[in-house]
């Protein structure tokens, strides 16, 4: 009888404190659906979260919003965490990717973008986006910089780190 009271009380004491700490705040974003025209939706900052690494999104700046077929939008803090993610999808031509251009300041389609791989970054893979090329920072193409994230040749590698800044390469 002792027993089993003891451990009544302390399934009860369990899910006291269980329930005294759960967060009932404002819920986080990690997905959105239902954006049917593909456009970049409004975010704020502190309430998304990134679909790959999982950061609060605390700035628009290196942010990006990948829009599926069916209207699923993705939210990313980082470029790199967004181009690893995207490398794991099908039917990539049929995903619409937004980025944040750091010069005029709003989304743009990010095939149409210009990056740098020397931008400071939430997770620190270095990519910026931009809408205008800019001779010897914004001068690579989705593509090449979405190779470059793939093959780890990012701010986060040292040895890339090194020759970057010192541009080597």
């Amino acid at each position: 009888m002792i027993k089993s009271t003891f451990a009544v009380s302390i399934l009860l004491s369990i899910i006291g404190v269980l329930f005294f700490t759960m967060d009932f705040g404002e819920e986080i974003i990690v997905v959105s659906h239902h954006n049917t025209e593909k456009k970049p939706l409004e975010i704020t900052l502190d309430k998304f979260k990134c679909s790959e690494c999982g950061s609060i999104i605390k700035s628009l700046v290196n942010s990006s919003q990948v829009i599926m077929n069916d209207g699923t939008t993705y939210f990313f803090d980082d470029l790199g965490c967004m181009f690893l993610w995207f490398n794991k999808q099908k039917n990539k031509d049929t995903i619409t990717v937004w980025v944040y251009a750091e010069d005029t300041e709003h989304y743009i389609l990010a095939h149409d973008a210009w990056y740098s791989r020397l931008a400071l970054s939430p997770i620190g893979y270095g990519f910026g986006a931009y809408e205008r090329r800019t001779y010897g920072e914004a001068t690579y193409h989705f593509d090449e910089v979405q190779l470059f994230a793939l093959r780890g040749e990012t701010l986060l590698n040292p040895i890339i780190n090194n020759l970057l800044i010192e541009n080597k390469i």
